[in-house]
């Protein structure tokens, strides 16, 4: 039963440290129940919508799950599943969840902005531009890396005799020898999208109770997986009549849908889908983690033949490079995620109604995913041999392995076989599909709402540049120097025509949507992944430094922040350096990738000379204005 004393053992620690220190936390920043928050005091029915916390906590939860705490696991379990596991824990608990909380909180402190604003207003606006150049950066290589897993696990299918299933069968569409599985998903993901605006229109409009919105939600949840198993949309490998893969076509629809979704309110389709598909989410958590209890006492707390091992640091090196830095850089939202800190600033703090919500959203959010990476290092172990999990996430190992690794197919499988141990009657297929619905949801979830953020980016750019096109602080936005850092700049004739094309959100929308297919079709999921993983926890050090600096501006302690900043920094640099070695020794230099890295780092450079350079000034400004006592 050691298995079973592995997960429960994780979930007590995340619920109850959690719950103890997010309220020392709270303590700390003195968050004020009855303090108007950005939501109330700027809405605008756009972007600024107060709205229930628990619609927002789905939201945010689906935002910021993604592909990380699922696919980022599965790939450093080569490293042994007992250090990931400790990483996920301890992260989660220490450095993740503060830096979801405080992120959330400091934009709603600072009138609903993202951390680039406030870098602005703190840091000038040279830190601002740095800041936005790494974001920008940043978002792009996330969007690229969920844009090509969306489209592999919809193009997915998987082999007759790993399901263990008869050619005759009729309940699954097959192609050749093998289940059509992503195309179940692919007609779940078209339901739940053409519905979703029914459903914001329900509690936004109408104003009718979250409960009976969730009903409504779980119906089109079922209706989209029944439509998916008997329509299932699938595309060939190769489409002649269009000239382009299946997979490329699925990647241009994605970029249509999240296109116009970057740019209507936020409210008919980013937040409206997310609460629907957070209800597959958390019943997919839910029941995950009934199966694997179930599954451990029938298989008697064994693991199985072959098991992935507790301890596989020889083998981790060799596949990915030393265990520090790159075990905690491939978990890349498990343990922390800068990204989580865009979401906190971009949409999240524009739609919660008080602020001892951002502790709940925030905190607590972040300790669900961290218990949704406990879960899949658990059914990794429970459901696949370390031979078959070789073979679909590192087939450099075996002779007989797939021609490129496909870990979305590796962690369906391991569901699959872990739901049929727990119930026999159900066939190793129908899990395998409950587990490709999962990982599909937080793919598309996370890839709209960071298009979105990148649209953000855009126009905050836009503003410093030109001037601001509109207002949207609760306070003047003022620089380090204490002047308006997007003041109105006259402008008249073609200039203006100019000004007001690139301030619409239509515009901002299309260039994020560019920059990520720039990604996407340069590069892999396997060569996105390190350099997407290594920026998102960079970015997660830049913005817990900014919070220490902020707490430190106003009088806070902030070693609860600092700490962390400092062990990321020094662990996402190092990364970095390596993966610039790695490229500069290969024979086609991947250059999108190689500029990437040096945008990365040089960024990272000016933004920590400029914050130690803050930091010193403000601390010479109170020693000057200090009252002198004697004895």
């Amino acid at each position: 039963m050691a298995m079973l004393a592995v997960l429960i053992g994780s979930v007590l620690v995340l619920g109850i440290g959690g719950r103890f220190y997010s309220r020392f936390l709270s303590r700390q920043i003195g968050s004020e129940p009855t303090r108007v928050t950005p939501a109330i005091a700027n809405a605008d029915g756009r972007d600024y919508v107060p709205t229930p916390t628990g619609v927002v906590f789905a939201h945010h939860f689906a935002a910021i799950a993604g592909a990380g705490p699922i696919l980022g696991p599965v790939m450093a379990i080569i490293y042994g599943w007992v250090p990931a596991l400790i990483w996920i824990v301890v992260g989660g608990l220490l450095i993740g969840g503060v830096h979801d909380y405080l992120a959330t909180h400091m934009a709603m402190r600072e009138g609903g902005q993202s951390i680039a604003v406030v870098a602005r207003r703190y840091l000038g606006k040279d830190a601002f531009v740095a800041l936005m150049l790494f974001l920008i950066v940043m978002l792009a290589l996330v969007c690229a890396s969920f844009l090509n897993l969306s489209a592999t696990a919809l193009m997915s299918m998987v082999p007759l005799d790993k399901l263990q299933m008869p050619a005759n069968q009729t309940l699954f569409k097959i192609v050749g020898d093998k289940v059509v599985i992503g195309g179940i998903a692919s007609m779940s993901v078209i339901v739940i999208t053409a519905l979703a605006p029914l459903v914001g229109w329900m509690y936004i409009k109408r104003g009718i109770a979250v409960w009976k919105c969730s009903l409504v939600a779980i119906a089109v949840c079922a209706l989209s997986i029944y439509f998916g198993l008997y329509h299932p949309i699938s595309f060939p490998e190769n489409i002649a009549s269009l000239g382009m893969k299946g997979q490329t076509l699925w990647m241009l629809l994605l970029s249509g849908y999240v296109l116009v979704a970057a740019g209507v309110p936020v409210w008919i389709l980013l937040q409206s889908r997310d609460f629907i598909n957070a209800h597959i989410l958390y019943a997919g958590l839910g029941a995950l983690f009934i199966t694997m209890i179930i599954a451990i006492i029938r298989s008697f707390g064994g693991a199985g033949p072959d098991p992935i091992p507790a301890i596989n640091i020889a083998q981790g090196v060799a596949a990915k490079g030393p265990v520090w830095p790159m075990l905690f850089i491939l978990i890349a939202c498990g343990a922390v995620s800068g990204f989580h800190s865009l979401c906190a600033g971009g949409t999240t703090c524009k739609q919660l109604k008080t602020e001892p919500a951002a502790r709940r959203v925030g905190y607590y959010a972040m300790l669900l995913e961290s218990f949704l990476a406990v879960c899949v290092v658990v059914v990794m172990v429970l459901g696949i041999p370390k031979s078959d999990y070789l073979g679909f996430v590192y087939p450099m190992f075996l002779g007989d392995g797939p021609e490129k690794p496909n870990q979305i197919l590796g962690f369906a499988l391991a569901v699959g076989r872990v739901m049929h141990t727990a119930f026999p009657a159900l066939p190793i297929a129908a899990g395998t599909l409950a587990g490709m619905v999962l990982l599909e949801g937080f793919l598309v979830t996370t890839l709209d709402a960071a298009v979105r953020l990148t649209r953000y980016l855009f126009e905050e750019i836009w503003r410093t540049a030109f001037g601001r096109f509109d207002v949207l602080a609760a306070e003047p936005d003022t620089g380090a120097d204490g002047q308006d850092a997007a003041a109105p700049i006259p402008t008249r004739g073609a200039f203006r025509g100019v000004l007001k094309f690139v301030s619409h959100y239509w515009v901002n929308s299309g260039l994020a949507v560019a920059i990520m297919l720039l990604f996407a079709f340069t590069g892999t999921v396997d060569s996105l992944w390190p350099i997407f993983a290594t920026a998102n926890q960079l970015l997660a050090a830049i913005a817990l430094a900014i919070v220490s600096l902020w707490l430190l501006r106003h009088g806070k302690r902030i070693w609860f922040a600092f700490v962390p900043a400092v062990l990321m920094l020094v662990t996402t640099v190092v990364s970095l350096v390596l993966l610039l070695q790695g490229y500069l020794r290969q024979k086609t230099l991947p250059w999108t990738l190689l500029v990437a890295d040096i945008v990365l780092l040089t960024m990272t450079a000016y933004l920590v000379f400029t914050g130690i350079r803050a930091a010193a000034t403000f601390f010479q400004r109170r020693t000057a204005t200090s009252p002198v006592t004697g004895d």
